[in-house]
């Protein structure tokens, strides 16, 4: 009888015990308690050898069964980080005169290398006033990219080439808005651009990148538009009668050159003028998904969340019309490679470390493997000299954040039609022609390097997701998102860009609240 009540008040169960015995039970059940009992009684070299065992099965488990990332495909993606565009004027010498005697493929008045948003955008501008131009794109269509969130202030541009009618036809999701998550607190808000301060710019649109290129240039030589592809630009010369691009196909003369190569920046890696920015170091792993649960507000929208410290990063979350989702996670480059993840471990971490983004992908399925690329902003010292112009990433690449990448290269393309249409009016294609296309580019990037640096730096994300309060703030957010970057109208811009000082005038005070 005494050893079962024994046994009982270890149980903790049904008959009492004195307070000493009851002291022993809890701290026998205690997890802390439990835990060294348990590794008391394991011998030493069993757990050694266990250890051992375990040590190859490291690998970060996303919150469903995923596939294991190929070698190949890490490989490629982990190459990104060290791939960056020649930059000695030697090397480009050595180019230009490998190129020598090949064959003429023709004259022009303009030549534009690069056919991605913006060189297709330009060449359909220029073939709309009648000039003759020239597409020199290395890869063939379609092909894979990232930036696949578009802003409502590119449908204009597009309206004005014609294709915006063939973009409606594709069924694209048609994104209406942008959702902004605070990942420690929850805190959260929708931006619709219908509230933003012009009312005129209510949507856009989430696409895959591979076939809405190929949608661009492919309407780019339907308006007479010459385009040789795969071909790729070695070298360039200019002289008084004009300028000679330099490609592994054959040479074209034209009048002007315009550098529409993205990220590649063909024109000022070989002209040393790329500057990287300081603060702006950043990767980015992804991949594209089914079974992300999307925006409850509108399931075509974008959302971004903000995770962790300024190391950590972002992650974005766009959705596509047939049902996949493009996901990834922004973080510093540093922080990056101290962590010797490989880019599949890399994002899972994030996924799972983050209260906002691991529910929606509990059941979320891969296409692919996670791919890495480096998204280092940079500008140029120069975006136009005699006879060449830098349109979009060729001249200037800022943090991906507010999805202004397309964006900014349809408008860059169309501020240079502008440009190069009063050049050709003026017979004259030097520097000086150009200084009011260089400065609306050069205000356009400050305005969104300083909305980025607000998001990262000043806490103001907060400021975003409690503006429902500030209906003015709000409407101001909401027209920067869309790509309003030059309206006046917007004290916020005068704000962020410090023109005329910080609360400047009462409206920004009312402004910020």
């Amino acid at each position: 009888m005494p050893a079962r009540k024994k046994r009982a008040t270890r149980k903790g169960k049904g008959a009492k015990a004195s307070p000493a015995r009851k002291g022993r039970v809890r701290r026998v059940n205690s997890r802390a308690t439990r835990s060294k009992v348990v590794k008391a009684r394991k011998p030493r070299k069993k757990q050694a050898s266990k250890r051992a065992t375990a040590r190859p099965k490291q690998a970060i488990q996303p919150p469903a069964s995923q596939p294991a990332p190929s070698r190949s495909m890490m490989r490629e993606a982990v190459s990104a980080l060290a791939v960056t565009p020649p930059q000695n004027l030697a090397g480009y010498q050595a180019e230009t005169a490998s190129t020598a005697g090949k064959r003429s493929l023709g004259a022009f008045d303009v030549t534009v290398i690069g056919g991605g948003p913006g060189g297709s955008t330009l060449a359909a501008l220029l073939a709309k006033q009648g000039r003759k131009v020239a597409v020199v794109e290395r890869a063939e269509f379609p092909r894979f990219r990232i930036g696949e969130s578009l802003l409502p202030f590119s449908i204009d541009i597009w309206e004005r080439t014609g294709v915006l009618p063939k973009i409606h036809q594709q069924g694209y999701c048609v994104k209406r808005g942008a959702r902004f998550v605070l990942d420690e607190t929850l805190e959260e808000e929708c931006f619709w651009f219908r509230n933003g301060l012009d009312p005129n710019h209510p949507y856009a649109f989430q696409v895959q990148r591979g076939p809405f290129d190929k949608l661009l240039l492919d309407h780019a030589r339907e308006l007479g538009v010459t385009v040789l592809q795969p071909a790729s630009a070695t070298g360039w010369n200019i002289d008084d009668a004009g300028t000679t691009l330099h490609t592994d196909r054959g040479s074209i003369r034209s009048q002007l050159l315009c550098d529409v190569t993205g990220r590649w920046t063909f024109l000022s890696a070989r002209q040393n003028q790329r500057q990287v920015h300081p603060a702006h170091r950043k990767i980015t792993c992804f991949a594209h998904f089914t079974g992300v649960v999307r925006c409850e507000q509108d399931p075509n929208n974008i959302i971004i969340v903000r995770f962790g410290d300024t190391k950590k990063g972002w992650f974005w979350l766009i959705p596509f019309s047939d049902g996949t989702t493009s996901v990834g996670v922004v973080a510093d480059a540093d922080f990056y490679r101290e962590s010797k993840l490989s880019p599949h471990d890399f994002f899972w971490k994030s996924i799972t470390e983050s209260r906002s983004m691991a529910p929606r992908m509990t059941d979320a399925k891969p296409c692919c493997d996670v791919l890495l690329e480096a998204d280092f902003s940079y500008t140029s010292q120069r975006q136009a000299g005699d006879r060449w112009l830098k349109v979009g990433d060729a001249g200037v690449f800022v943090d991906p954040i507010f999805s202004s990448g397309v964006f900014l290269s349809t408008k860059a393309a169309d501020l240079a039609a502008t440009a190069i249409d009063k050049a050709f009016a003026a017979g004259d294609f030097r520097e000086h022609m150009f200084l009011d296309y260089e400065k609306a580019i050069r205000r356009g990037t400050k305005v969104f390097w300083a909305f980025i640096d607000a998001f990262y730096n000043r806490d103001f994300l907060k400021q975003m997701v409690t503006s429902r309060r500030r209906p003015l703030l709000q409407s101001s957010i909401t027209s920067l998102l869309a790509g309003d970057v030059f309206n006046d109208r917007n004290a916020l811009i005068t704000y962020l860009t410090g023109e005329g000082g910080a609360y400047a005038d009462s409206e920004v005070k009312q402004l910020l609240g």
